[in-house]
């Protein structure tokens, strides 16, 4: 990790609001206008997420994320039920600002193919001054269709670098299912955007340390390590702002025409191994995710208290 001072917004319980004071981000015109377009749509949800964030560093990873999350909701809407997470894991931080975080779930709404909408935000400062900064977005889908989850997560590790995970996670097993990628990945044509993402020269492929998580991915899947140096961090930051925007928003538009309202009839053999599988996939990243990683960025009280909440929503269970 490259070690940096980040640059705080000062701490406020208000939304963020469509144009912030203090040096815009470069291209956030881009941002500005998704997140103004949809910001009549703000509901409790909306008002917690800009509130949250708005405590934690300004980095433009962030306003990628805020859109992509407020044109979730105001596409799906009544699709999603209201949050009940309580306010303890909406909000949860350590003196000093050292360890903040937000999570919230939705779940889908009775009749709905939604199984459950997930954001968390994360940051964490570490001992050397640096910081460790994970975002995330996941919509997965339940039983009425076959479609595929969308995930999306950028972890930053320092001014200048940034994980990317961007994917319509398919609910099949692909070599036996060429339809299934004809369908919801071929003709959609969602693999230009990552094509467009490789040709980035700072961009080179990520590879996780779990075997079984890299046998997850979809074959249009975007993962890769953004690496601009040291003291190149407006370089990221039009990156992030430029082409990784442009792609996440398309790659999101994509699945929210193709897979959010999809129904697909199945027998209940196939409905149950598809649940199945979704619940196998649920458990490892909640495991590998969040249990494993969460104690390692805040107090145990908090962390126990997130991980039991993310438990409930993906597994129902605490």
């Amino acid at each position: 990790m490259i070690a940096a001072t980040l640059h705080h917004r000062p701490p406020s319980r208000a939304p963020l609001p469509c144009s912030t004071a203090g040096r815009p981000l470069r291209g956030r015109s881009l941002l500005s206008t998704t997140l103004c377009a949809v910001s009549s749509s703000a509901g409790g949800s909306t008002r917690t997420r800009e509130a949250a964030v708005a405590r934690m560093p300004r980095l433009a990873h962030r306003e990628v994320m805020l859109a992509l999350a407020r044109q979730a909701e105001a596409r799906l809407g009544g699709r999603l039920l209201p949050s009940e997470v309580p306010g303890d894991v909406t909000w949860f931080g350590e003196d000093g600002g050292t360890a903040l975080g937000s999570v919230d779930v939705r779940r889908g709404a009775p009749g709905s193919s939604i199984d459950l909408m997930l954001e968390a935000w994360f940051h964490r400062t570490l001992p050397t001054g640096s910081a460790v900064d994970i975002t995330s977005l996941i919509v997965f889908l339940n039983g009425t269709t076959d479609a595929p989850h969308f995930l999306m997560e950028l972890i930053q590790g320092g001014p200048s670098s940034l994980v990317v995970l961007l994917d319509h996670f398919p609910r099949r097993d692909l070599p036996l299912h060429p339809d299934y990628i004809d369908r919801y990945y071929g003709a959609t044509g969602i693999d230009s955007h990552r094509q467009s993402i490789a040709r980035i020269p700072q961009v080179r492929p990520y590879v996780s340390p779990s075997l079984l998580v890299r046998s997850l991915w979809s074959p249009t899947a975007v993962v890769v390590d953004v690496q601009c140096g040291e003291g190149n961090e407006s370089v990221l930051e039009e990156i992030v702002l430029g082409q990784l925007a442009s792609s996440a928003m398309a790659v999101f538009d994509v699945w929210l025409e193709h897979c959010a309202g999809s129904l697909v009839e199945m027998d209940a053999a196939e409905r149950e191994s598809l649940v199945a599988r979704d619940k196998m996939i649920s458990t490892t990243s909640v495991k590998l995710n969040f249990s494993a990683n969460l104690p390692k960025m805040f107090e145990n009280d908090v962390a126990d208290r997130v991980v039991a909440e993310i438990n409930k929503a993906f597994l129902g269970t605490v």
